[in-house]
């Protein structure tokens, strides 16, 4: 049985990505039953195509709204429990779960932490957690960053909580997945087991995705990623803002362009105060988004687990600045793989000196790619997966 938190398809983002990946792998070695939330009804027609991987598919639909969000964090204040797991508590979800259940399954793989609480306890079969993410360590960074007082003062509280619950499920878990070594090695510092935690990280298409062509008269610095995402949103807010303008000084025919779904209003307005940043939103196929780019950018000062952005970036054969929290859990070297700086100046230079070298931009574009070809195509990948899946089963 497979507990997903996000409709797998399409996959636009890096958690979907992943999961589409590992649902459709495996479809074609085990029966699949999928169990998932839906946001809104034009992504009914998506389980169609998942269907093809899934013996059964049934889903529940699940709504966010800013007043909703307000009143589970005003409750979660008043019952000391997590506001990231309880927002998603659903009844349907879980008597959907219990139903399923009664059919017999070997493994429950529970993707993402938020979908732990609908596993019963004891479970009648071993369980897998995919932690996406050490959910905490993105909220305590909210709680130390530039966002507004309010929202730093809640991410001060709830990512105790969420520390709380997430060491829970990982130690009730039979076995956790991570993304990188670095969330594996924060996992068992707190108290998980060492020998239930693996490190498996998220692949790319080598063959979808393919280099693009460098010009030297490109001018174009694009970043793309769900804009629903807080981190997301956080980072290109703080380039438009504190960056771009530095680059923009020495560089005036600059253009930034932000691809990503469902941008909020403090991205959508980047563009109406500053004519060269276009804010392009949902695109088919980032590939064509691509085109055009010198340097691609992922300005990250939240986050954790592994930027899959990044990964498609270099597959596409882009040159890629970003910061120490950006490259995060890939093994990259910073200067030969791509530039990391922290500061606003060290990032607005790093941008500017590809900018100024095409012979430096296909370097750094051909090592990113190579280096995505040797560690992170998805056939060693999944093949980890099986192996991980054969010894819970076997257990």
């Amino acid at each position: 049985m497979f507990l997903t938190q996000l409709c797998p398809y399409p996959p636009s983002s890096g958690s979907a990505i992943k999961t589409y990946n590992i649902l459709k792998h495996l479809g074609a070695c085990h029966e699949v039953s999928l169990l998932t939330f839906l946001r809104r009804e034009s992504e009914a027609p998506a389980l169609s195509h998942l269907a093809q991987y899934c013996r059964e598919i049934d889903f529940c639909m699940i709504k966010r709204s800013q007043a909703r969000n307000l009143i589970q964090a005003a409750s979660s204040l008043l019952t000391g429990k997590s506001f990231i797991v309880a927002r998603d508590r659903h009844a349907h979800m879980q008597a959907k779960v219990l139903d399923f259940l009664k059919r017999g399954h070997d493994v429950i793989y529970v993707d993402h932490l938020q979908m732990y609480q609908f596993v019963p306890h004891p479970a009648p079969c071993p369980v897998l957690l995919d932690d996406h993410n050490v959910e905490w360590r993105i909220i305590e960074r909210f709680s130390s960053s530039g966002t507004p007082l309010a929202q730093r003062l809640f991410a001060s509280i709830e990512w105790r909580k969420l520390r709380r619950y997430e060491l829970h499920a990982c130690r009730a878990a039979d076995l956790v997945l991570t993304v990188t070594p670095q969330d594996r090695d924060i996992l068992v510092s707190n108290g998980v087991s060492h020998e239930k935690v693996f490190p498996l990280p998220v692949g790319v298409d080598t063959e979808y995705f393919t280099p693009v062509r460098l010009t030297a008269e490109a001018r174009k610095v694009l970043t793309f990623g769900t804009m629903t995402w807080p981190p997301n949103a956080d980072a290109v807010v703080h380039f438009s803002k504190a960056i771009y303008p530095l680059i923009k000084r020495k560089m005036p025919d600059i253009r930034f362009s932000l691809v990503g779904a469902d941008p909020p209003p403090e991205v959508r307005a980047l563009a109406a105060r500053d004519k060269s940043i276009e804010v392009a939103g949902y695109v088919d196929d980032i590939r064509a988004a691509a085109e055009d780019t010198a340097v691609f950018v992922v300005p990250l000062r939240i986050g954790s687990g592994m930027r899959v952005k990044i990964l498609d970036a270099m597959a596409l054969g882009l040159p890629v600045v970003t910061t120490s929290i950006g490259c995060e859990g890939i093994s990259l070297r910073p200067g030969e793989h791509a530039l990391v700086a922290d500061t606003p100046e060290d990032f607005a230079d790093a941008v500017l000196h590809l900018l100024g070298s095409r012979r430096e931009r296909m370097r750094l574009g051909s090592a990113g790619r190579s280096l995505v070809e040797n560690l992170y195509s998805w056939g060693p990948i999944l093949h980890q997966l099986d192996d991980i899946l054969s010894r819970l089963r076997g257990s």
